[in-house]
Order: structure tokens, then C-alpha cells, then sequence
């Protein structure tokens, strides 16, 4: 009897665990603010992947007066971005910090990943996780030959999860 009663357990944590994994993708467009950024597509095409775009995100290199980290970062560890929208409605960074920063009505934070630094130039490089974006099959050169290199991306960044898509 105890058997029974270990498998209907394993398979009702099982259910539970599928549909608070599918809520939760419903809760980012309940609740997630939608930003859209600026992109420019590169390398369209890779034989094992299919066809999806690179993606480089301007707010991806931040200039050193955006900067407000005192101590060096080691690669990996976590940045928070704080964006504000501007009159285009696209969003733009405002500054770096490795603390939450607080956010005023029109502004977002995104966390992302330290890469690099190079000193003379004064850039820090930072990635925020959506660099590859697939792409429907055979649609690489369309991408690749468009006259407008530039890309919105719309996020729906919550609690740390981001949704993509381009536009």
C-alpha cells in the first residue's frame, strides 16, 4: 500500500512541477514590463545550428562614466544594467553597478554577466544572455542582405527570466 501511495506522490510532484513551469511564462507577460533595445545582426547562417542571428547589444559595452563599480570584477560575475527609455522608446543605459540600483517609473534593470575591460579605450564589456537568436529555416540571408542592419528586440524581463523576440 505504501508503494501506491510513493507513485501517485512522484507523479503529482511531477504534474505540479510541468504546470508551475508553464504558469510561470504566463506570469512574465502578466507582470514583466516590455522594453525594446537596439541590435545589429551578424552571422547569419552555421551549418550544425541552423540559421539564427548574433546579436550585439549597444548597452552590452559600457563607457567608463556609466562605469560605477570601484573594484575589478572577475569574468562572469553579475552586473545590474539599469535602462531608461528614451523618446524613441527604445531603451538606453544609464549606468552599471554591481548592486541593484533603485529605478524610477520609466526605468528598467537587466542583470548581466562581466566580460572584459579594455582600459584604453575606457569600455567595459558586459553580456546580457540573449547574444543567439533562431531564426525561422532559410531566412539567414534575409537578415544577412538587409539594407537596415539595425533591430529592435522586444524583452519581458522578470525576476531574471528575459523573452526575446525581433521585430
Amino acid at each position: 500500500m505504501k508503494k501506491r501511495w510513493w507513485f501517485y506522490g512522484l507523479v503529482s510532484l511531477q504534474l505540479l512541477f510541468l504546470l508551475l513551469m508553464s504558469a510561470s511564462y504566463y506570469a512574465m507577460d502578466i507582470w514583466g514590463q516590455t522594453i525594446t533595445l537596439k541590435t545589429a545582426p551578424v552571422d547569419p547562417r552555421d551549418p550544425f545550428y541552423g540559421d539564427y542571428v548574433t546579436l550585439d547589444y549597444a548597452i552590452e559595452q559600457i563607457p567608463e562614466e556609466k562605469w560605477l563599480v570601484e573594484e575589478p570584477l572577475n569574468r562572469g560575475e553579475k552586473v545590474f544594467l539599469l535602462l531608461e527609455e528614451n523618446d524613441e522608446e527604445i531603451y538606453e543605459l544609464v549606468e552599471a553597478s554591481t548592486l541593484w540600483p533603485e529605478t524610477e517609473s520609466n526605468q528598467v534593470v537587466l542583470s548581466s554577466k562581466y566580460q572584459w575591460s579594455d582600459p584604453s579605450l575606457q569600455r567595459y564589456q558586459v553580456d546580457i544572455g540573449l547574444g543567439r537568436y533562431y531564426i525561422e529555416e532559410n531566412t539567414g540571408t534575409f537578415w544577412e542582405r538587409r539594407e537596415e542592419q539595425e533591430v529592435e528586440v522586444v524583452l519581458a524581463p522578470w525576476k531574471q527570466k528575459k523573452i526575446a523576440s525581433l521585430k
